[in-house]
């Protein structure tokens, strides 16, 4: 069996910021992760994983399940702290292991992440046995987490207490015991597919984007590069093996004399400067660009920082922790950390800024030869390209382009409060016709929104309940208290223990945990777009409220659907997201005018939530329909069409809440009728307005009031 090699992390083109990024953290786990941030197929996994082959060893006690560090015992379980204490371990009971790439899949349970009760031996042998999860596999190494912004609450939660405290407490089924939890986060995602909780984003030490490669002679090589790699992984690998080996030492040194690089007083009170400047939240931007400034002195092989570190290491650490409107580019003002450097460097510091050699690691690039054209190709071309992690710092953050376009961005400064709008009609039940609806059944975790019962093991363990009286599977999530309680309450197993047998349990004895998660909704509006509408006040004020509610999408992590209806069809326009670059990308221009097809819109609505059931993806679907109902495109009767559908979402029991824009002389009122019958919320506004519809939108609980 042919062993698995990954893709070799020198054989990677271009995105040097990430690459540092990387080997940085490899060298100083004390940095915190980094955050790498990237379209869809931009080599962001292959990336970390790439990262694996050039990881150094760590020293651990052997047979410990938590990689614990047999020089430091804080950094060690119960069992080997004893050890450690009592000095009762000898040269055999000390292993070297390395370091490993830890995967954390986006839908793990708690349980899993955590540790759990080992089951079997339980309710076999009578033995409370730990069964360790990926936080203590992940001890000492680096976990890693593909599309960390789609990872449920509980989970994040259970990192960011793991990571701030650098211990994981589980507490199950009787049994309370920590063991260390100290591991480099790493975490990919695509901005597209929504944004990431500023508690989780702030934990990543360093963060960086994917930058779009331009130049086709890169983009031709990595090209080459991945279909020599798939024909034969094992050759392919043999020939950056001298590359990989050279960068390996160079980040086995680096660590080795972290201890001993310096950082004076006077670029501690530049970093200071530039935190102040750039208005972050608490310290820990200044720490982490510290210790980053210090590791990149030692990567380079030197004792001192220098100025130019610090900017290196100002980029890294502090993008994702800027303050700023939604569709801004993750920049900052590079002018102003170079003038602070030139002011530090005119003082007359001892630390002077110097020029440095290219780092020799990777300034050669072996040939791939996986065709025979591939012996005639110029040699002179791999020289005018950029090698993996081989420019100069100067170079790498001239590589970073960053287009801000002024203007671009709609102003979310001004926040409507309740008592500022006028004109919103609805009935005294109305805004109460939701909540009332919100008493959930059991739904799968995908928010953090509204609390219900939970249909996986994703959620919050809470209890145990009868599998028979939930008519589930007995084999499934088993809750080994109550189904131990169970059993022993029955008299016939008291007499069998007091024999000396084992403890028989049968079927109505197992218990099911009983857990609690959250969901979001995913929001769809439906907007009559046709030319008996103030379409172009309109379309503002929707897309008003869909960037707000896009932008308080870390709080509520809800989902937004976009479908306007108009002529004869109804389209969608934005199909459901929680990214609000995506939104403003997509809704620039509307198109309206034309008849209204009612009926259309309503039906297309219905086949947004029935793909949204069908995926099982836990977001409960909440219709908002803005019409004033004068339909004049049908199927049957305008009247029917429309009160036949309205049966449907009710028998369906689909959140609606309808907005009647309706200001005619001879009012039809149908969208008040449709909304009885479709039990939904009703408003009527005779000018729809981004002040009234966030207004309706803050008193449904869509939208965060204000302060």
């Amino acid at each position: 069996m042919t062993h698995y090699k990954p893709y070799p992390f020198t054989a990677l083109i271009g995105q040097e910021m990430m690459k540092l990024g990387l080997i940085l953290n490899a060298i100083n786990p004390k940095i915190g992760g980094i955050l790498i941030k990237g379209m869809k197929g931009s080599a962001k996994s292959t990336a970390v994983r790439a990262l694996s082959d050039l990881l150094p060893d760590i020293k651990t006690i052997k047979d410990c399940k938590f990689n614990c560090n047999p020089d430091d015992p804080k950094e060690s379980c119960h069992v080997c702290q004893e050890k450690i204490r009592t000095d009762s371990f000898t040269d055999q009971d000390i292993v070297y292991k390395k370091m490993q790439v830890i995967n954390l899949p986006i839908n793990s349970t708690e349980d899993r992440v955590v540790g759990t009760i080992d089951i079997k031996k339980a309710l076999t042998q009578g033995i409370k046995s730990l069964e360790p999860g990926i936080l203590a596999t992940a001890n000492r190494n680096i976990l890693y987490i593909d599309e960390i912004n789609l990872l449920a609450d509980n989970v994040a939660d259970i990192l960011l207490d793991s990571a701030a405290m650098g211990i994981n407490v589980i507490e199950r089924e009787g049994i309370s015991l920590h063991h260390p939890s100290h591991f480099i986060l790493i975490g990919t995602m695509n901005p597209e597919e929504g944004n990431l909780r500023p508690q989780l984003l702030d934990r990543f030490g360093l963060s960086t984007t994917i930058e779009r490669i331009a130049d086709i002679k890169q983009r031709v090589k990595i090209m080459k590069y991945s279909a020599a790699y798939r024909e034969d992984p094992e050759k392919f690998h043999a020939q950056f093996d001298t590359l990989q080996k050279k960068l390996q030492k160079q980040i086995i040194h680096g660590r080795s004399i972290l201890h001993l690089t310096e950082i004076s007083d006077n670029l501690l009170a530049l970093i200071a400067q530039i935190c102040i400047h750039f208005k972050t939240d608490g310290h820990r931007a200044d720490i982490t660009i510290a210790e980053t400034a210090k590791t990149l002195a030692a990567y380079k092989n030197r004792l001192k920082v220098l100025p130019q570190d610090i900017k290196i290491a100002t980029k890294l650490a502090i993008t994702h922790r800027l303050h700023r409107l939604p569709f801004e580019d993750d920049t900052f003002d590079e002018d102003f950390v170079d003038r602070l450097i030139k002011e530090f460097q005119e003082k007359g510091d001892s630390t002077q800024l110097e020029e440095e050699e290219p780092d020799s690691a990777q300034s050669e690039e072996p040939e791939i030869k996986n065709e025979p054209e591939a012996e005639s190709e110029p040699e002179a071309e791999s020289e005018s390209e950029p090698e993996a992690v081989s420019e100069s710092e100067e170079e790498l953050l001239q590589n970073s382009e960053h287009n801000v376009t002024e203007n671009s961005s709609p102003d979310f400064s001004q926040i409507i409060t309740p008592d500022q709008v006028f004109g919103v009609n609805y009935d005294i039940q109305s805004p109460q016709i939701l909540h009332q609806k919100r008493i959930r059944k059991m739904l799968k975790v995908s928010g953090s929104k509204i609390t219900h019962p939970t249909a996986d093991r994703k959620g919050k363990y809470v209890g145990g309940v009868s599998s028979q009286q939930i008519n589930l599977p007995t084999s499934t999530d088993i809750s080994l208290t109550e189904t131990l309680n169970s059993a022993a309450m029955n008299p016939e197993n008291r007499e069998f223990i007091k024999n000396g047998n084992k403890l028989v349990i049968k079927d109505e004895n197992i218990h099911t945990k009983k857990r609690i998660g959250k969901s979001s909704h995913l929001i769809i509006f439906c907007v009559d777009a046709s030319a008996s509408m103030g379409v172009e006040n309109q379309m503002a004020s929707v897309k008003g409220a869909i960037y707000r509610i896009l932008q308080n999408n870390y709080i509520n992590r809800d989902k937004v659907c976009l479908i306007i209806f108009r002529k004869e069809k109804a389209e969608i326009i934005l199909p459901p997201t929680r990214s609000v670059d995506l939104a403003y990308k997509l809704l620039h221009e509307i198109p309206t005018g034309g008849t209204t097809p009612l009926a259309a819109g309503i039906i297309e609505a219905f086949k947004v939530i029935d793909e949204e059931k069908r995926k099982k993806t836990g977001f409960i679907p909440l219709l908002v329909l803005i019409t004033d109902a004068r339909a004049n495109v049908f199927f049957r009767d305008a009247l029917s069409d429309v009160l036949y559908l309205a049966e449907k979402l009710a028998a369906d029991e689909i959140e609606t809440l309808v907005i009647d824009t309706e200001h005619s002389e001879v009012p039809l009122q149908l969208c008040k009728d449709f909304s009885e019958l479709a039990n939904a919320a009703y408003y009527h506004l005779s000018d729809l307005t981004v002040s009234q519809l966030e207004f309706i939108l803050q008193e449904q609980g869509l939208l965060k009031v204000p302060v």
